[in-house]
């Protein structure tokens, strides 16, 4: 399994350094930790931007939509499926 396919399954991942490509479909993500950005390269719009001095320890749901790159640094994250 490739890093991030756990994620992309529905299964808690833990990462360091992470980058989700863009989809044809909106999703949602499940985070906790430091670093969170969902951004349009295209657009250079943010749709969420966090970075925790202190990570959360607590999931919270985002939306991702289609066409955003969801980058994530020192995080663990699951998409809803």
């Amino acid at each position: 399994m490739a890093k991030g396919d756990s994620a992309l399954s529905g299964e808690e991942e833990k990462f360091s350094t992470h980058y989700f490509p863009p989809s044809d479909n909106d999703r949602e993500i499940c985070f906790k930790g430091r670093y969170l950005s969902i951004y349009n390269k295209q657009t250079e719009h943010y749709e969420t931007h966090i970075d925790n001095d202190t990570p959360s320890t607590e999931y919270k749901k985002y939306k991702v939509p289609a066409g955003y790159t969801v980058y994530v640094r020192g995080g663990t994250v699951y998409f809803e499926v």
